[in-house]
């Protein structure tokens, strides 16, 4: 990977910070995940002060002070060092695609210690980058980026597929946006029923696109003349 300039990280940086604050700042994200035919969940918050963890940035700054700098282009090259080894030009590299985690993480595991300055208990993420969480009090928060396939750091009999994830601010009860799931699975089969029932505002529940329900399947199948069957678009 080439070399990242003060200047150019902290171009990423203003770019990254206002896709936080868009995408996940004060926001709760629930992944979903199978297991023995059930389904199994963690919630991760994300604050404005977690925002200078993924970035690998070293600052004299608080968090949250540096996170709203960040927002408002108020950082200076002057203002930021990098990390030894050339960990922060990995982080951000990847932390563009990572500022929509709530959308792409397709796998999630707990993670296996294999690195020894690195800090998580879970991960969520792809094949080419993750975010890495510390429980805290339940809740997951996250910690670090990384640049690495999720199947080299994650325990393979705790990893598992994504199926579905949903966003809420932080102090609603309930999750009511649905940003991802499976093509091949609709909100209302019997594997969501339990999370449903704990979780989600099925009466409100909103996505970017069309929900996946058992009626609206019912309803194209009847229009088509053909037998419903799970939503596959």
């Amino acid at each position: 990977m080439s070399k990242i300039s003060k200047v150019e990280a902290v171009r990423i940086i203003f770019r990254c910070a206002k896709l936080y604050k868009d995408n996940l700042s004060g926001n709760n994200v629930l992944f979903v995940s199978p297991y023995n035919d059930k389904q199994e969940y963690f919630e991760a918050f994300f604050s404005p002060g977690n925002f200078l963890h993924l970035t690998g940035i070293k600052t004299n700054s608080k968090r949250e002070r540096f996170f709203d700098a960040a927002l408002n282009e108020r950082l200076s090259p002057a203002d930021i060092e990098f990390e030894s080894g050339g960990t922060t030009e990995l982080k951000l590299s990847i932390l563009p695609q990572l500022m929509s985690i709530h959308t792409t993480a397709r796998m999630v595991g707990n993670y296996d210690n294999s690195r020894p300055l690195l800090i998580a208990d879970k991960f969520a993420g792809t094949v080419t980058s993750a975010i890495g969480f510390l429980n805290v009090n339940g809740i997951y928060i996250p910690k670090s980026a990384l640049r690495v396939d999720m199947r080299n750091i994650t325990i393979k009999t705790t990893r598992r597929k994504v199926i579905a994830i949903f966003i809420k601010p932080r102090n609603n009860p309930l999750y009511g946006r649905l940003t991802y799931i499976s093509k091949d699975l609709l909100i209302d089969d019997d594997i969501f029923a339990p999370i449903i029932r704990e979780k989600i505002d099925m009466m409100n529940l909103t996505a970017a696109f069309p929900l996946p329900r058992k009626a609206v399947q019912q309803n194209l199948a009847e229009a088509n003349g053909k037998p419903a069957g799970p939503n596959m678009d």
